[in-house]
């Protein structure tokens, strides 16, 4: 597989070439991939929880974040929780933007981070760091 960047319109793309298919990547910021579990709430228009799922957080961006769920999202509004190093709760609202079965039966649900760019920062930044330092 080649991977290149393009930068189009003002904002990179990555082009991955696998055999002789191009697929270019839209995201406005580049993943890192992790594997951090995650709690995800779908939520109704007034915020009231309308199911629970768990899944494991695959990739990240600062902008959002690609999950692998036993179950799909009941709504396109999410509330998602994980606990970081120091055995303290992180929230974050988010907005599924697309949601895929896969052939294991599992969900991949691509999620918008949704609040303000230290909020979204600080969450990306201890998501990574949970990884990092619990990975072996």
């Amino acid at each position: 597989m080649i991977t290149h960047a393009l930068k189009i319109n003002g904002s990179t793309q990555t082009v991955v070439k696998e055999n002789t298919t191009i697929h270019i990547e839209k995201r406005k910021c580049s993943r890192v991939s992790i594997r951090v579990p995650i709690s995800c709430a779908s939520l109704d228009s007034k915020g009231r929880l309308l199911d629970h799922n768990k899944g494991i957080v695959n990739n990240v961006s600062q902008a959002g974040i690609r999950i692998e769920a036993e179950n799909n999202a009941h709504s396109d509004r999410l509330k998602l929780t994980f606990v970081d190093l120091n055995k303290i709760r992180v929230e974050i609202a988010g907005k599924v933007v697309s949601s895929q079965k896969t052939a294991a039966g599992t969900y991949k649900i691509g999620v918008q981070l949704q609040g303000n760019k230290p909020d979204i920062v600080r969450f990306v930044s201890k998501l990574v760091k949970f990884f990092h330092y619990t990975k072996k």
